[in-house]
């Protein structure tokens, strides 16, 4: 029998597909969102990120998984698009929000590590005229600096917001909490708009980073998407690094810092101390700080 989770998740494509009536459909995915989060079905992943040269870890990336009732994971390319559809995206950036920040905070009282974490913030949830306030209130509870918190944005995101919206990301990086701009080169992006934002970084997407070796069209953007940053005194991180040779050809782009399987799986919030001890990365006191006792087996 289809369970109801189920039964809500054919019931949102259809809805996409407009066989029902949208209404209806978001406000029963609120209900199935806000029962998974009582029933502890949403967890977090973390996936580590580190410098290209020195492997000096920089961060990590939160990512969000749900295990139904009986065991499915339902993939997260497919619910969270189905939230964003509607007003379950609200309710579920800011479980992921206070989530990431908990689990930065514990690292970080813990004595485990002292670095960013970074979140995926949607163009909805920047229409919410109480972000700001909710951010600094998680920032608060969790006992999270600002600084350890960065915010991933698209493209999309970024450049298509009000004048309102803007704003709060102006407060929130007044308020010292850290900006990404995820998927460089997949939106539709201008330059103009670029040295208006207040990113420090550019992501470049997987797809060109998994092409560059064998695609000389790929291999270029890569390189003009580092140099462009650069000029602009922005940091860059490439995600999806699979390989050795992926790794190699950012040393010679002289790119920052590089996400992907080569370093790491996402890890549960329980494995980053595990990951931390076995695996060949450095772990600074501070974020960028002098490197303390540099952890190198495995």
């Amino acid at each position: 029998m289809v369970g109801g989770m189920e039964r809500t998740v054919a019931n949102t494509h259809a809805t996409s597909n407009g066989s029902d009536t949208p209404g209806t459909t978001d406000a029963g995915f609120v209900e199935r969102v806000r029962d998974a989060i009582d029933r502890k079905e949403l967890s977090l992943v973390f996936q580590p990120q580190a410098d290209v040269f020195t492997n000096r870890l920089t961060g990590f990336e939160a990512l969000s998984r749900w295990r139904l009732s009986d065991g499915t994971m339902l993939p997260p390319d497919v619910f969270v698009p189905m939230a964003e559809q509607g007003e379950a995206i609200h309710l579920l950036g800011e479980w992921t929000l206070h989530a990431a920040c908990a689990a930065a905070a514990g690292w970080l009282r813990a004595g485990i590590v002292d670095v960013p974490v970074s979140v995926n913030l949607s163009a909805r949830q920047l229409d919410d005229p109480g972000l700001v306030l909710k951010l600094l209130g998680i920032l608060a509870e969790t006992g999270l600096p600002a600084a350890n918190l960065k915010l991933e944005l698209t493209e999309t995101a970024m450049f298509s917001q009000s004048a309102d919206a803007r704003e709060a990301l102006l407060q929130l990086r007044g308020a010292g909490i850290r900006m990404v701009l995820d998927d460089f080169g997949t939106g539709w992006s201008s330059l103009a708009t670029l040295r208006r934002v207040p990113v420090e970084a550019l992501k470049i997407d997987k797809q060109f980073v998994q092409a560059m070796v064998d695609d000389r069209d790929a291999a270029a953007i890569v390189q003009a998407v580092v140099a462009l940053a650069h000029a602009l005194d922005l940091g860059v991180v490439a995600e999806g690094v699979e390989t050795a040779e992926q790794r190699l050809y950012l040393q010679a782009y002289r790119c920052d810092t590089l996400q992907g399987y080569w370093l790491s799986r996402p890890l549960t919030a329980d494995g980053v101390a595990e990951f931390l001890a076995e695996r060949s990365v450095i772990v600074s006191l501070k974020p960028g700080g002098p490197s303390a006792a540099p952890q190198t087996s495995g």
